[in-house]
């Protein structure tokens, strides 16, 4: 690939603010463009079967611009992503990890510059949707809080085996908080917190819903163990009140819940 007649024809497009960087298998575009939290848009350019791919190299799937994300507004995002890849024409894939990427293709260099343009307004358009705060702020800090804490833990303890915010590839849109793999069996684990009553038990529905749907999943029968992992420190927990959810949810799971302060009880069943 010819990144010095790629780099002349962007610049030429787009002028001299865009630069570039030299990466093993692909050459970065670092545009111009930039978010509400200030992050400027990346766009990678491959050659792939004879075709040049522009993507985002999986950066909004791991979320490297750094957005709040909230479960609960999930399907908000779904539909703005649908709306702007419909907009800029731009394409979807997981690779063999579970990550997704956006792209483009061109047939010849001349179409970069357009293709630059329509998967960075993209990335931007996304990236700004999950800046918007669709709930409370309180509520989006103690979810993002939570959840890092507890895939600190599974990193710190199952780095090698544990996949983050992942999904099975028979049901790629129905997502677990983790996934570990054990000896060729999965272990299936579900978050469950919530600064209210409401939305601590539309966590619990949720987790009973993916445990239901896992059990029809081609790999039910490697599935080892299904878990929550729920945040008992949480203002939303009050497990009298919504005893008759965690009724529900037992029934879907192999293990009671695991309190969260009592996470150490989590490496005694994986």
């Amino acid at each position: 690939m010819d990144n010095q007649n790629i780099i002349d024809k962007i610049k030429a497009s787009f002028g001299n603010l865009t630069n570039f960087k030299v990466r093993t298998n692909a050459l970065e575009v670092i545009t111009a463009y930039s978010t509400i939290n200030s992050k400027f848009i990346s766009v990678f350019i491959t050659f792939t079967n004879n075709k040049i791919v522009l993507t985002d190299c999986g950066w909004l799937d791991q979320n490297y611009y750094e957005t709040p994300r909230c479960d609960d507004s999930e399907d908000i995002i779904k539909r703005i992503i649908s709306s702007y890849k419909t907009s800029f024409n731009v394409k979807s894939t997981l690779d063999n990890a579970g990550v997704e990427y956006y792209y483009k293709t061109c047939s010849n260099i001349d179409q970069i510059p357009s293709a630059v343009f329509d998967l960075a307004n993209f990335i931007a358009g996304v990236v700004n949707s999950f800046c918007v705060q669709y709930k409370d702020e309180r509520e989006e800090k103690e979810r993002e809080t939570f959840r890092k804490d507890a895939n600190d833990f599974l990193k710190g303890n199952y780095a090698e085996t544990v996949r983050l915010k992942t999904s099975l590839d028979d049901f790629p849109s129905i997502k677990f908080s983790a996934i570990i793999h054990k000896s060729s069996k999965l272990i299936l684990l579900n978050y469950v917190t919530g600064s209210t009553q409401t939305y601590f038990e539309n966590d619990l529905r949720k987790s009973i819903v993916n445990f239901e749907i896992a059990a029809k999943s081609k790999y039910r029968d490697i599935i080892m163990e299904k878990i929550a992992i729920v945040n008992d420190k949480s203002d939303g927990y009050l497990p009298n009140k919504s005893a008759y959810i965690f009724e529900l949810l037992n029934e879907k799971t192999t293990k009671k819940p695991i309190k969260w302060t009592e996470k150490e009880r989590i490496t005694e069943f994986i």
